[in-house]
């Protein structure tokens, strides 16, 4: 969220939120089946220490409710060589360098592990996924320590990164091209493979321009930068080629899997695309909704109603699926129906959160026992639509509820506002990951259909 998107800090002073020590907790619960029985049917009789903690212990959705494509042990142990070669070149490197030769900020960024430990974390891992992971992340940190050598050492050649941005953005755009038919046999399967490929090369073209932080237009020169962009450009276009083998392998994964008369989906999916825009379109804008917040309601998070709103204006207006339609990702059709159907069951989640809330603008306080109520219907909502949509497009799609409903546990496990603020909040993050599944079927209908376009 920018400064501008912030609501007015007017939170009165935190409040004591009553806490209990490990014994007396394990005292209070002991008779599980007892209080396990209340907290179940009856959760505002119980008290509120007991009933948060409760409500934190409550299944969150697990990782195998939303589906990610599998990753090979090759791919995740090359990833992994990768990153080894890198921060042996970064040790390397350092090794010639006199350290009284630079300044005390350039020293700075020739100390420590290269890879930030993530080359330790990804040869632990036995997880390919989690390997893959550490590896890519590790080698921002790994091609940073290469950049800052490098430049200690006069080696620093600013047109070959600008040079290698520009490869990296065609690579991006053959992998592109090479998909942009969108076939499918099963549309369910095959589309969740399209989305993970394209996710990559949003990642890629994010990252593989000057600085790591350009998404769009491309510099003439680089006769000024300064080290630190230079070295930031290191790490994240080595970053972005990690991310581009990973495109490559699940473009191998969803070629595998056509049959032998797979048909095109790229007119559904255009059709899709323009559909949850006009949808989206038909909300309040996010900077009308701040207006009607602060001028027409005249709400801060002072209040339990007040607060509400706030959170339900930043998790349903977020207007960052703007950035997706950008020149940026124009090709990536899949990959912005996703993030466009999210934003959409966002707005629509609105009036129902805010309703099943239950909140007023006179109330006081907000029981832990409407919280938990709420966890426990998101969970069952998304439970329920899962089961009914059980594909790997729904999974993706519904990857963004799972986020929002594991979100809800953050206040009330590291809050530090009044109890009833994190209370309230935490709810408003279960009740809209519900809200967002009870239309999922709107999104992922018009795709999964068996029919084909011709």
């Amino acid at each position: 969220m920018s400064p501008d998107d912030a609501p007015p800090a007017d939170d009165p002073p935190s409040d004591e939120r009553s806490s209990l020590s490990r014994r007396q907790l394990l005292g209070l619960v002991g008779g599980a089946g007892a209080v396990g029985g209340i907290g179940w049917f009856r959760p505002t009789w119980l008290p509120d220490p007991i009933t948060d903690w409760l409500t934190t212990m409550y299944p969150d959705p697990p990782s195998n409710y939303v589906w990610q494509p599998p990753v090979s042990d090759e791919h995740a142990d090359a990833a992994v060589r990768r990153l080894e070669e890198t921060v042996e070149q970064a040790k390397q490197l350092r090794s010639r360098i006199d350290h009284n030769s630079v300044d005390e900020e350039m020293r700075f960024h020739l100390r420590g592990s290269p890879a930030g430990g993530h080359l330790e974390s990804a040869k632990e891992e036995r997880d390919t996924r989690d390997r893959l992971f550490s590896a890519t992340y590790g080698m921002l940190f790994a091609g940073e320590a290469v950049g800052y050598a490098k430049i200690a050492l006069g080696e620093e050649d600013p047109d070959a990164r600008l040079e290698r941005g520009r490869e990296l953005w065609e690579a991006s755009d053959a992998v592109a091209d090479s998909i942009s038919a969108y076939r499918v046999s099963d549309p369910g399967r095959d589309l969740g493979y399209l989305y993970a490929i394209e996710r990559q090369l949003a990642f890629v073209r994010i990252s593989s321009n000057w600085n790591g932080t350009s998404v769009g237009g491309d510099p003439d020169s680089v006769d000024e930068y300064s080290p630190h962009g230079l070295a930031n450009t290191w790490g994240s276009q080595l970053q972005a080629e990690q991310r581009l083998e990973n495109a490559r392998h699940y473009r191998e994964q969803y070629r595998s899997g056509l049959g032998d008369d797979p048909q095109p989906h790229r007119e559904r999916l255009d059709d899709a695309l323009l559909g949850l825009l006009a949808e989206t379109d038909r909300f309040p804008r996010r900077d009308q909704m701040r207006t009607k917040l602060e001028d027409e309601l005249e709400l801060d998070r002072s209040s339990p109603y007040g607060a509400a709103r706030w959170e339900l204006y930043t998790l349903c207006f977020d207007n960052d699926f703007r950035f997706y339609v950008d020149d940026l990702r124009r090709d990536l059709t899949v990959f912005r129906v996703v993030k466009t159907g999210q934003a959409l069951l966002a707005r629509r989640a609105h009036d129902f959160a805010l309703d099943a809330l239950d909140v007023d603008p006179g109330d006081t306080d907000y029981d832990s026992g409407r919280s938990f109520q709420a966890k426990r219907r998101a969970m069952r909502n998304f439970r329920a639509t899962r089961d009914e949509y059980d594909s790997n497009f729904s999974g993706v799609v519904a990857n963004e509820v799972a986020s929002i409903i594991r979100g809800g546990d953050v206040g009330l496990e590291i809050g530090d506002g009044p109890a009833w603020k994190e209370r309230v909040e935490s709810a408003v993050y279960y009740l809209v990951g519900a809200g967002m599944m009870r239309n999922l079927g709107d999104v992922v209908d018009p795709l999964l259909r068996v029919e084909t376009d011709g």
